[in-house]
């Protein structure tokens, strides 16, 4: 586990070994969802990713998924 700093502008760094794990860089997106006393960051998922994606039940519903998640950030996004 890392301490990182809220600067001025509530900007946090990533440890860079947590963004080489995740796969994450300069531009990429992350939810902010807040529990109770805690703040979670969960990468979106890069639609590259989701090519040919369609070809299977399971597939499909992993796309089912990211749809309801976009749709519900989309929202929040709205009333902010």
């Amino acid at each position: 586990m890392k301490i990182v700093r809220l600067s001025v502008k509530g900007q946090i760094v990533i440890p860079a070994r947590i963004r080489k794990e995740l796969g994450l860089s300069a531009g990429d997106k992350l939810l902010v969802e807040q529990k109770h006393e805690s703040v979670i960051l969960k990468p979106t998922t890069k639609l590259s990713s989701l090519r040919g994606i369609d070809k299977s039940k399971v597939a499909s519903e992993e796309v089912d998924k990211l749809r309801e998640e976009w749709d519900e950030e989309f929202e929040q996004g709205i009333d902010e």
